[in-house]
């Protein structure tokens, strides 16, 4: 009786432990209006808006500023943005058009990440190929 009890009790206790576990998971859904501050290496912020509307499970349609920029996807645990071009604007003040592609990738629990430009022309005195990052951070607007 007295081994049935203890088996019956660490039996319980270990349901419970199970139960009452708690593991570290990402959120894999981004919904609603939420301000993306990047900081360069100049250190001047420079924030958007950004809004995302579900689409699945890992999948959100990102709108930036009123531009569609795609799909934002969970992959390996990061939200990732498409690829897409952009402008350079160099510290002497000229304006490269279409000139790098960047990503940026940020964490779901935290919504800090990094952006990731490359390059796609010679620009700023840079050659093509270049590749540098911004920080970013995304915080819910109020």
């Amino acid at each position: 009786m007295t081994v049935t009890r203890a088996i019956f009790a660490t039996a319980m206790l270990a349901g419970f432990a199970v139960g009452t576990a708690s593991t570290a998971w990402a959120d894999t859904t981004m919904s609603g209006h939420y301000i993306m501050t990047e900081t360069g290496n100049g250190g001047r912020p420079i924030t958007n808006d950004w809004n995302f509307t579900p689409c699945g499970d890992g999948c959100a349609s990102l709108v930036s500023n009123g531009t569609p920029v795609g799909l934002a996807r969970l992959v390996n645990g990061q939200w990732t943005t498409p690829e897409a071009a952009g402008d350079i604007h160099c510290p002497d003040g000229t304006l490269v058009p279409q000139a790098s592609s960047a990503r940026m990738m940020w964490d779901p629990n935290t919504l800090a990440g990094t952006e990731q430009i490359t390059l796609t022309v010679p620009a700023c005195g840079a050659p093509a190929g270049y590749q540098y990052s911004h920080d970013i951070q995304l915080r819910q607007a109020p």
